[in-house]
């Protein structure tokens, strides 16, 4: 297993000649190889437990890690290497760079590595990464907050109170300090001019501005390039400490913040224009957040409102107008709101109809977008257009007058946006609302997948026209990286039978032809994989649905011998036939390339649900999936086994009291009566699990109350005694997500029946076994035991012998 590993993350230097990846192993990606493009093939140089890097110019690389820098000249390979290093950063403009040591000693050093500034005592710092610095540091009572600009080292601000935060707000105009107030439970927040030189002595330089708020965080937010400032100052409120009895209202809106407490803001506004700074009563709303506007907010109230039913906590949201002091309705129900930049629209997505709502600031108006399916949108810098991805094409609504249409630039197939800007203004319970935008005159880089060929491409586009970036490929693009003029692209591109490799792509200028390089091929050891054979089967289920299924053959397949199958259901699975399989010990128990290699083939069925309920459809959607192998002369149909964790070990129970089609069944972490989880509170997830059937991941659609019949139906405790094959269960004794009970009830059930069953109970593991732990080799091991055992009749396993003795006499 220690020859096997990835690549990812690639990055670029200015000119794109050199460009770097991450080697990344299951257990740790702290290996770097650098690679100049012009010199394709072995990387030029390997950096070890480096895994922080970034360019300073076209030809030098500042790498930290393991508590060292280094500075690279790629092209000299001279170096300067750096002790008892805390943290290291690049100022890019400058081409200056800077590194606390673990002392708290900050040192600036120009292009040259000459030390420009050397401070010590140093609490925080915060910088631009192009060219500005400041850093607070102590001396005697007082902190002090610098400017290290070039050869000068100017003192901006001075202090008492300790300096707990630096902060550059996005414009640069304002460098945020936050104090802790001495004797308080206060935080102090002072607006510096980042580009002002102040004596170090005096607080009352004209330009400051301070707000101070009771709270354990503050928070700023930048509105219309530095014109106004949002301040929320948060004030966590812990849980009640445990008393003999808690009391559980049945009426209580807040069961969600039992566990980790409750929140208390305090919301000021600041006209930079004016200099004048607003509080926003909080009697009516308990929440507010920017959306870009310097006059309008959205204001709603954190309190559930809707019996718990949604895994999302859903929000009636108002717009609030700072100039009227009024608030009008506009969303009902939403948990995912993008404004543009400017904040002249909003849009919100009314999880109730499914459908996206464009709300106008300027009329006060709510246009419905009755298509279904569009995906995260982002308006161009001028607002005055909406992007949406789908999986039909890349959608385009004109805000004025409100069109929406489709661009035709990949019709049928599904779209995704690459470079949006985003700003997030509130995250909570799964609820986000953002500024989302993107700048149309650069032009859009799309990445395109062709799902019914299996195929992937990037285009751009641009005023109306588009250009191929990377042409339609089987391979899986893992990552891409490319300059601003999209010119010079990599990418790094796997599929089942090849190992990771890192490609460089450039347009010819004369005839526009793409050249295509390999720069660096992977996976060098792995002299078998490029015989893995797989097959992507479409059918179709009883219910009319359109289904694709992956079928890996064992590695050294010979199509003259029959072979066991094991099958693995979670949802749906095909999306990952690209995945280049590196054997290893994964958290669940289930790894392809394992199987693949001791000798079985491995079958990947989607699992789409409908109306019979989860259980029903996952049982036909195996069904006809395995209808499509009966025929296959190297599958020995009476050695087939069913496997699947979480959700798919679900699916292997139900599926388990249903079919006699499978020898041995294995099932990890799994739901086994869906009516006890369906009542129940999950710690884990901070939600009640009825919110998981009716709106989640079980797609019920329904509550219990009004279809108890289908609950009944799709519920595999009810009918555990007609299970017919052996079964390995297995759980984590701490998990929180599928509390172990689910899989006791299960085991107690084929107990009770007579049926063969082993349950693995790890005593201090969650909803997984944990990367790289005991608890994963013992399973996997006991996997490929389990499976050897009744799939290819292997003995002499005595943790298995000891159960099924008595069904043998």
């Amino acid at each position: 297993m220690s020859k096997f590993y990835t690549i990812t993350n690639p990055k670029i230097s200015p000119n794109t000649r050199y460009v770097l990846v991450n080697k990344t192993y299951k257990r740790n990606n702290d290996t770097l190889l650098v690679f100049d493009s012009k010199n394709p093939g072995q990387p030029v140089y390997t950096l070890v437990k480096r895994s922080n890097t970034i360019f300073l110019d076209n030809d030098r690389l500042l790498a930290f890690g393991d508590g060292k820098a280094e500075v690279l000249n790629l092209k000299t390979s001279q170096k300067k290497i750096y002790e008892n290093v805390q943290r290291a950063e690049a100022l890019e403009k400058s081409e200056h760079y800077f590194i606390l040591d673990k002392n708290k000693n900050l040192n600036l050093y120009d292009k040259n590595s000459k030390l420009i500034h050397s401070v010590s005592e140093v609490s925080q710092y915060t910088t631009d990464k192009k060219s500005k610095i400041f850093a607070s540091q102590k001396e005697g009572k007082l902190n002090i907050v610098l400017n290290l600009k070039d050869e000068r080292k100017t003192a901006l601000y001075s202090t008492e109170n300790e300096i707990i935060k630096l902060e550059l707000t996005p414009s640069g105009k304002y460098l945020l300090v936050t104090e802790k107030v001495q004797n308080f439970d206060h935080l102090k927040i002072t607006f510096v001019p980042a580009n002002t030189d102040t004596n170090k002595n005096t607080n009352t330089t004209k330009g400051y501005q301070s707000f101070s708020g009771k709270a354990d965080f503050v928070t700023v937010t930048e509105i219309g390039n530095g014109t106004s400032y949002f301040i929320d100052f948060d004030k966590r409120i812990p849980p009640v400490k445990e008393e003999m009895v808690e009391i559980w209202y049945g009426t209580d809106k807040n069961l969600r913040k039992k566990k980790y407490g409750t929140q208390a803001h305090e919301y000021q506004i600041w006209n930079t224009e004016t200099n004048r700074s607003e509080k926003l009563s909080t009697d009516h709303f308990s929440t507010f957040a920017p959306i870009g506007s310097s006059r309008y907010f959205l204001a709603f109230n954190t309190e559930e409102e809707f019996n718990y039913s949604d895994t999302s906590l859903l929000f009636p949201v108002h717009v609030y107008d700072m100039n009227t002091q009024a608030s009008r309705p506009a969303f009902s129900a939403v948990s995912n709101i993008t404004a543009s930049l400017n904040g002249e629209y909003i849009l919100g997505f009314e999880e109730k109809q499914k459908i996206w709502v464009l709300y106008d600031l300027s009329t006060f108006t709510s246009t419905p977008i009755e298509k279904k399916g569009l995906r995260n949108p982002v308006f161009s810098r001028d607002a005055l257009s909406v992007f949406f991805e789908s999986g039909d094409d890349l959608w385009k609504l004109d805000t004025t007058p409100k069109k929406l249409f489709p661009l035709g630039i990949a019709k049928d197939k599904d779209v995704k946006i690459m470079d949006k800007e985003t700003l997030p203004s509130y995250i909570q319970y799964n609820a986000r609302f953002e500024t989302g935008t993107i700048d149309v005159e650069k032009g859009i880089v799309l990445k395109i997948r062709y799902k019914k060929d299996n195929l992937t491409s990037y285009v751009g586009w641009k005023k109306g026209k588009q250009e191929t970036l990377i042409p339609p490929t089987e391979k899986r693009i893992k990552d891409v990286k490319y300059n601003k003029d999209h010119k010079s692209i990599f990418s790094i591109e796997e599929n089942y039978n090849s190992p990771p490799v890192l490609y460089q792509y450039k347009a010819q200028f004369k005839n526009r032809e793409i050249r295509k390089t390999p720069i660096f091929k992977s996976g060098k050891d792995d002299k078998v994989i490029i015989n893995l054979k797989q097959e992507i089967l479409s059918y179709t289920n009883t219910a009319g649905t359109k289904l694709k299924g992956l079928l890996y053959y064992p590695i050294h397949f010979n199509p003259n011998q029959k072979y066991p199958m094991v099958v693995r259901i979670y949802q749906q699975q095909s999306e990952g036939s690209g995945i280049y399989p590196i054997p290893d010990f994964d958290e669940d128990g289930f790894n392809v390339r394992l199987l693949l290699e001791n000798g079985y083939f491995v079958f990947l069925p989607d699992i789409i649900y409908d109306e019979r309920g989860t259980g029903i459809a996952a049982f036909d959607c195996v069904n006809t999936g395995l209808d499509q192998l009966q025929a296959h002369p190297n599958i020995d149909e009476k050695k087939v086994g069913l496997t699947g964790h979480s959700m798919g070990g679900y699916e292997t129970n139900f599926i388990a009291t249903k079919s006699n089609r499978f020898a041995a069944y294995l099932s990890g972490a799994s739901v086994n009566n869906i009516i006890k989880f369906y009542f129940s509170y999950n710690t884990h997830f901070n939600l009640f699990d009825f919110s998981r059937f009716e709106n989640g991941q079980h797609e019920m659609n329904v509550p219990f109350s009004e279809n108890k019949e289908k609950y009944f139906k799709n519920n595999p405790i009810h009918d555990v005694e007609k299970v017919s094959a052996p079964m390995l269960l297995w759980a984590g004794l701490k998990d929180e997500n599928v509390t172990p009970d689910q899989t006791m009830a299960f085991y107690t059930g084929l107990l009770r029946n007579r049926k063969p069953a082993i349950a693995l109970m790890y005593k201090d593991k969650g909803h997984d076994l944990g990367i790289g732990s005991q608890e994963s080799k013992d399973l996997n091991l006991k996997t490929l035991e389990w499976w050897g055992y009744f799939l290819k009749d292997e003995k002499n396993i005595p943790w298995i012998e000891r159960e099924m003795k008595y069904y043998q006499q």
